[in-house]
């Protein structure tokens, strides 16, 4: 029996002649791992195998084959897992829920039906002893400029947990609409385009349930449109939110109530990239603000401008911080601004422009990489080959910005422990156009480009240096990837 796995792990016995075992469709879970068990039972379900999730411990000398699941600490690797399957029966050992996520998901990938029954599945014979080399493993969706209904969450999850990324990235707001439900501010919430509170409630749980963290983004100053429909006394009609007093304390209670909003969530975002910082320049109540705040407005006004974004950015990242969280930020502040800035604050190193990847690294930031090519999907027709995805690595970038220093070639860094991980990111420019009328194929198109790519990022993300070429990796993927296609885009096949 051939075993399949992606992300391949670090180690993987087989037996030497392809055994195998049939087991019955019976997992026994420590109690604090019940939900995990039950949503793979979810999956296995969608695969033709009718698993019961029993909490407790097997009993001794059960004559028919179960997985046993047992909880230790004292893993390989950091975060890891082993299973170990033999003619006896299989266990999994984890040391927290997270890792028991992965193991399942690996189980899920190698295990087959048994023809005409649903209670039996088959397992190769072997051992799997994994763990993650960086713990940041990303996908991101744009869900402001291009409306995702609600179902479209959950298959990202399902895809993130299948090929165990850690993170899904959510861009919940830009200029386009405001996706979030708020009790704060009701009115930033964009009619007909965001989601309501028990969908939020639920997909905090499902997420939670499969070891999958929401990272929330509200994107500002910039990319902010709603807050000025909205509330244009409070946060100005500049395209750029204006900076006084009020403003600043009203963002920062949005983010106190996005940091409720989202429960389980380690990491929340806070935008920061592409906005029009000289409109500052040109509000009264902004100039103001800035002297209260210590900035010298006679000094130059790109200077100005740098200060007051900073001052903003750092305001912002306290609001998440005094909630116990950690901020992350889009690479858009200078690095002449980045003594100001404290080092707690992530940063998603994407175009090399506004700062480039050495600098922050000289710095001392910690960063994910985002690099635009080949991580970028602007569906449809702006996207690099999965092969171009198997290629690249964490410590590799390729901006496509005509004023970044690397463009036309890259930027490698060599292995760093500031670089946690990187990210695949689909974003809806081209959709809104491309799918005018039928928003739900445009997401769906959207959602396959993703499957073709993340195989290759979960490869990369897992292992920094398999030593795997393309061919070898392609190969693995298109072995597994059938099966979470079918849960994932039949989850919205129908809409």
């Amino acid at each position: 029996m051939s075993v399949n796995i992606i992300p391949v792990p670090k180690e993987l016995k087989q037996d030497p002649y392809g055994g195998s075992a049939v087991f019955k469709a019976v997992m026994y879970v420590p109690e604090k791992w019940i939900a995990s068990a039950k949503a793979f039972a979810s999956y296995a379900s969608s695969a033709g195998a009718c698993f019961s999730i029993c909490a407790g411990e097997a009993e001794a000398g059960q004559a028919i084959r179960v997985i046993r699941v047992t909880e230790s600490a004292a893993q390989k690797y950091s975060g890891g897992y082993e299973i170990s399957v033999g003619t006896s029966g299989a266990e999994i050992t984890a040391a927290d829920v997270t890792s028991f996520n992965h193991a399942l998901a690996t189980v899920f990938q190698i295990m087959k039906n048994v023809a005409g029954t649903h209670s039996e599945i088959v397992l190769p014979l072997c051992r799997i002893t994994d763990g993650p080399d960086l713990s940041y493993r990303g996908m991101m969706v744009d869900l402001a400029r291009y409306w995702h209904p609600f179902e479209f969450l959950l298959s990202y999850v399902d895809t993130c947990w299948y090929y165990k990324l850690s993170a899904l990235h959510l861009h919940f707001t830009d200029d386009q609409s405001y996706t979030l439900p708020g009790k704060a501010f009701p009115n930033l919430s964009t009619s007909g385009r965001s989601y309501s509170f028990e969908e939020i409630r639920r997909l905090n749980k499902y997420a939670s349930d499969r070891g999958i963290e929401i990272i929330p983004e509200i994107d500002v100053p910039g990319h902010n449109s709603g807050f000025a429909l909205a509330y244009p006394e409070l946060f100005g009609t500049k395209g750029i939110i204006c900076q006084h007093k009020d403003s600043v304390d009203a963002v920062s209670a949005v983010f106190s109530e996005v940091c409720d909003l989202f429960p389980y969530s380690r990491h929340i975002h806070i935008g920061g990239d592409e906005a029009n910082l000289r409109k500052w320049l040109d509000c009264p109540e902004c100039m103001e603000y800035a002297k209260s705040t210590g900035i010298d407005t006679s000094l130059p006004g790109e200077e100005i401008c740098d200060r007051l974004y900073v001052n903003f950015i750092v305001r912002m990242a306290a609001a998440v911080k005094e909630k116990g969280r950690i901020p992350i930020v889009w690479e858009g502040f200078p690095k002449n601004m980045n003594d100001l800035v404290p080092r707690d604050i992530v940063v998603m190193s994407w175009e090399n422009f506004y700062q480039i990847t050495p600098d922050l690294l000289e710095a001392g930031f910690t960063i994910i990489n985002c690099s635009w090519n080949p991580m970028y999907i602007v569906a449809p027709d702006v996207k690099w080959t999965p092969e171009e995805v198997c290629d690249w690595s964490v410590y590799k970038w390729r901006p496509v910005h005509p004023g970044s220093p690397f463009i036309g070639s890259s930027y490698t860094s060599g292995p760093s422990d500031q670089i946690i991980g990187g990210q695949l990111l689909a974003w809806g420019d081209r959709v809104i156009s491309m799918f005018a009328g039928n928003e739900n194929e445009g997401a769906r198109v959207e959602l396959g480009l993703l499957l073709e790519r993340v195989p290759f990022l979960a490869q990369n993300t897992w292992n920094k240096d398999s030593g795997l070429v393309y061919n070898d990796i392609r190969d693995n993927a298109a072995a597994v990837s059938g099966r979470i296609g079918r849960i994932a885009l039949g989850r919205v096949s129908d809409m």
